[in-house]
């Protein structure tokens, strides 16, 4: 153990979404949705999940019609797979304001295809909000490419009177292979910590494909990586526009809550974590992404909700809104940016 060291700063190597079960999304086309016949459990260190996707492809109990509604849009911290269907930020927003928040989350979607999202879901279920989650660790380099549809024509979704018919192919990645190890890296912090170890090490070897991935995605918290990360930050100022077109298109107020990554609340994690994936003596900016993301919001006209403050001073006083060996929200990481949100938004309205 003592040999091997900390693996904190190396949670993004355990890349949740890999362990999925196959059958978890469907697909059609370049769009991914939540599987509706979706039975399955969702495990990992520090979490064992069977979340409830119903016939729009959407989280926890199908939407009503008739009701006061909020949209949520955004990838893997807002589908949050890591806590029960009520415990997340968007269940919880919806409990404390009295509305119903549609949960539409799917892991690795981009800026371009949440907006595709909201007119799907918005010209079924009239929203008075509709919310962007921003992640600053990836949706710069997800939002590389464009919309494959556009807002009149958003492809694939819900419309009058009932919930579309997925009728695509079942996709997902194979699932790690069975056995007593498999079995322990889940269940223990040894091996939780060895696994990091062993996974960062692969990484920053350079024979990983998945290498040149973390490296472009992390390039914006290095002050050297800042000037090659422009050509992101152009598409991710489209994508975000382009957001904005879509909150108007169903007549919603748009906001945008951007999400820090768990290595931006302090510099030595966030050094430890750009060294696993191969940025050796570099100097870590735990605040351009997110400046970034603000600036571009704001620039689209959105409200934006900056999560950064809060979950800082949660992480400065001991509290864990992120898990060790994952990097999404904790149940008590959801509690907070629900809190955050709902007091962001009111104040603008």
């Amino acid at each position: 153990v003592r040999a091997v060291g900390s693996a904190q700063g190396t949670d993004l190597v355990f890349m949740a979404p890999m362990g999925y079960p196959r059958d978890i999304y469907v697909q059609d086309g370049a769009m991914t949705y939540p599987n509706p016949a979706f039975t399955g459990k969702i495990q990992s260190f520090g979490y064992s999940v069977k979340p409830t996707f119903n016939a729009w492809g959407t989280r926890g109990p199908a939407p009503q019609t008739g009701v006061r509604t909020w949209i949520s849009v955004g990838d893997s911290f807002t589908i949050a797979l890591q806590v029960d269907d009520e415990e997340t930020f968007s269940a919880r927003l919806g409990a404390a304001e009295g509305v119903q928040v549609i949960n539409a989350g799917v892991d690795g979607y981009s800026t371009w295809k949440e907006a595709l999202r909201v007119v799907q879901l918005g010209r079924a279920f009239p929203p008075e909000v509709v919310i962007a989650n921003f992640f600053t660790g990836n949706d710069f380099f997800d939002n590389r490419q464009t919309a494959t549809h556009t807002i009149a024509h958003p492809g694939l979704g819900p419309g009058e009177p009932g919930a579309p018919r997925f009728k695509v192919p079942v996709i997902g990645v194979a699932p790690p292979p069975a056995g007593w190890f498999a079995g322990l890296r889940d269940h223990s912090v040894l091996v939780a910590h060895w696994w990091a170890w062993k996974e960062s090490r692969r990484i920053r070897s350079g024979t990983d494909p998945s290498a040149r991935r973390f490296r472009d995605e992390l390039a914006l918290f290095t002050a050297e990586g800042r000037t090659k990360a422009a050509a992101d930050t152009q598409m991710t100022e489209k994508a975000l526009g382009f957001f904005a077109e879509a909150a108007h298109e169903v007549g919603a107020l748009g906001v945008v809550a951007v999400m820090p990554p768990a290595f931006a609340m302090d510099v030595d994690t966030a050094r430890r974590t750009l060294e696993s994936v191969g940025f050796e003596h570099v100097t870590p900016d735990l605040d351009s992404a997110q400046n970034t993301a603000i600036a571009a919001a704001k620039a689209a006209n959105l409200l934006v909700c900056d999560m950064m403050p809060v979950l800082r001073a949660a992480s400065a006083a001991g509290q864990l809104p992120y898990l060790p060996f994952d990097g999404h929200l904790t149940v008590q990481g959801h509690q907070i940016v629900a809190e955050a949100l709902r007091a962001c938004i009111a104040a603008a309205r």
